[in-house]
């Protein structure tokens, strides 16, 4: 029974040694793959690269501080249900955090899994300071190393499903493409579900194209439950469920019987879906602790709230999407992707493997399209599971034109490599010299154990400061000209709760919402020296536009920039770059009245 069990492990072990024998090539290409998506992964630490990250890595450790805190079963139901559901992320990184969690146990730290069980909306910069650095730099950097896994391993089961579909080196090119795809790097760098999902979704969608050629139900079976711990981690990898129906099609059109014993399976395809659902279902842990209603939560937050506007910038959905493939691809992969897809239209008339992967390739590219058509919002990340399948599409496309046209193929080619590595590598490179990275570095050093750092940001997440130092956090706006009373060492301003002040309205919905005389005249009084006892003590990262009296940039540009400027804003929860990153650090150069009250807490 077990070694049943574990032969399709043996079977996938052996394939990708068989590869690695086969292509020498290969083995350099996931190394490449490695260095990129892995460079400069502490990024932030021990902060968070984003606050989905935080959360996610929360998730499981949840329950076992409830159960440390209150040692019986129901403490574990309460740790499950206590924060919002994000299935599968809730076993990958709870496995990983193991050996942490047993490190903390076994020397007697378990008060900290307890801090970390609360961690609360309500008190971020409490309960992050709480926990000691190294354990947060620990867990989140773990978490990071298995994302990196995840992308290399997707590297290769698109080397895998290229070479399948034609040759070694259309999979060689598919794979080289993915690697320097900026949008799968930047999610690599953060601990997350989007990557994981994309690993087990292109898994099924390798047995989709396996199962048209073979028919085998063992490797349909195996799609389903692949394709279904993928949608348990991220919702739109549901999309896997047509990817294999339309696999079905395909292969019974291949097939010599009739149409009705065929495509008329009841118990193969409900056998199948049953697969897939369940899987999904189990995804949650919400269901093993019967409280299966906190799910709901997760399905609001997924589907239903999309069709509102959200962050602070308000364009159509065509725009979003324009712009999350212009930033996840940049500007000439984006351009090859268009060619990549009209030459799929017409493949996927052919009765090839190269026809099986177009169709595959189209529905679920042209399901995507149609769901976040709908969207108030689209970013790079939801756009995630078509880069790939773009690649692969690419590569064809660039063989077959090789076939034709070499010379003219091997200068398109080369130009899409230069261009697209010039783009992914040039955004990689920055994550060693990030505004916020920077700015904290700088108090690390200069800034005494026992300094005082006032910043306004709610979140730690948004602030560049050092995790060991006292932080003082005024109400916003109304306490801000109290500065003298508080009497802090160093006051840091972030871009996006400080620096907007400054902004004229025109510069969108966050600059409007922060249209304040109080914070606007304090934050200018504070950086023209003379109001306050400080001085500007440095300035870290790219400098906004409105501090120089520059207007905004023309729309359609700002559009385009993101094709050829990979670390440009994100709005929102992924990844801030760009002017986001802007910080200025001013230091106490003089004596002032220094009250009991050191400021509050928001």
């Amino acid at each position: 029974m077990l070694r049943s069990l574990w032969a399709p492990v043996d079977r996938a072990k052996s394939q990708v040694l068989d590869d690695l024998r086969a292509d020498p090539q290969l083995r350099y290409l996931l190394l490449f793959a490695a260095v990129l998506a892995g460079f400069w992964l502490w990024h932030r630490l021990p902060n968070f690269a984003t606050r989905d990250e935080r959360w996610r890595v929360l998730d499981p450790i949840q329950p076992v501080g409830f159960l440390l805190e209150d040692f019986r079963i129901e403490s574990i139901r309460d740790g499950v249900t206590y924060w919002r559901s994000y299935g599968g992320t809730f076993y990958l990184y709870g496995l990983v955090f193991v050996p942490i969690v047993a490190f903390l146990i076994g020397t007697g730290d378990s008060s900290v899994l307890v801090e970390m069980g609360n961690y609360a909306i309500g008190d971020l910069w409490g309960d992050w300071q709480a926990v000691p650095g190294w354990v947060w730099t620990a867990t989140v950097l773990a978490a990071r190393v298995v994302n990196v896994l995840f992308a290399v391993g997707s590297v290769y089961v698109i080397y895998r499903l290229g070479t399948t579909v034609r040759d070694r080196a259309t999979g060689r090119l598919a794979a080289l493409l993915l690697s320097l795809t900026w949008g799968l790097l930047v999610l690599a760098h953060e601990a997350g579900e989007d990557v994981p999902a994309l690993f087990f979704f292109l898994l099924a969608v390798y047995l989709a194209v396996e199962y048209v050629e073979t028919g085998s139900r063992r490797t349909f079976f195996w799609g389903c439950l692949f394709g279904g711990f993928a949608t348990g981690l991220k919702f739109n990898a549901g999309v896997s469920a047509l990817v294999l129906g339309v696999a079905y099609l395909s292969h019974a059109r291949q097939t010599d019987a009739s149409w009705r014993e065929t495509l008329v399976q009841p118990r193969f395809l409900v056998t199948g879906a049953a697969i897939g659902a369940v899987t999904i279902g189990l995804s949650y842990p919400q269901l093993l602790v019967f409280a299966p209603e906190y799910i709901g939560g997760r399905l609001s937050r997924g589907v239903a709230s999309k069709g509102d506007p959200h962050g602070w910038l308000v364009q159509p959905s065509w725009w979003w999407l324009v712009r999350g493939y212009l930033n996840g691809l940049g500007l000439p992969f984006a351009v090859a992707s268009v060619g990549g897809v009209l030459g799929s239209l017409a493949w996927a008339r052919e009765s090839s493997r190269v026809g099986d992967l177009s169709r595959l390739s189209l529905i679920a590219l042209g399901v995507t399209l149609l769901v976040y058509s709908r969207w108030a919002y689209v970013r790079t990340h939801h756009l995630l599971l078509t880069f790939p399948l773009l690649a692969l599409l690419v590569a064809v496309g660039s063989r077959r034109l090789q076939d034709r046209r070499p010379r003219v193929a091997t200068v398109l080619v080369g130009l899409l490599l230069v261009s697209t590595g010039a783009y992914a590598i040039g955004g990689d490179l920055g994550y060693a010299a990030q505004g916020r990275d920077q700015a904290t570095q700088w108090l690390d050093n200069h800034a005494p154990p026992n300094a005082t750092i006032e910043t306004y940001a709610r979140d730690p997440q948004d602030a560049a400061v050092p995790h060991d130092r006292t932080v003082v956090k005024p109400p916003v706006p109304e306490e801000l000209p109290a500065l003298t009373s508080r009497c802090p060492d160093y006051v840091v301003l972030n871009y996006h709760r400080s620096l907007l002040f400054l902004a004229p309205e025109s510069y969108g919905m966050r600059a409007g919402s922060l249209s304040d005389p109080t914070g606007k005249e304090y934050v200018r009084d504070l950086l023209d020296e003379d109001e306050y006892p400080y001085e500007t003590a440095g300035k870290f990262g790219r400098r906004p536009r409105f501090l120089d009296g520059k207007p905004p940039r023309d729309p359609w540009w700002r559009l385009l920039r993101v094709g050829v400027q990979p670390r440009t804003i994100q709005y929102g929860d992924p990844q801030d770059m760009g002017v986001d990153q802007y910080t200025i650090v001013l230091e106490r150069s003089g004596a002032c009245e220094k009250s009991t009250s050191s400021g509050t807490s928001e």
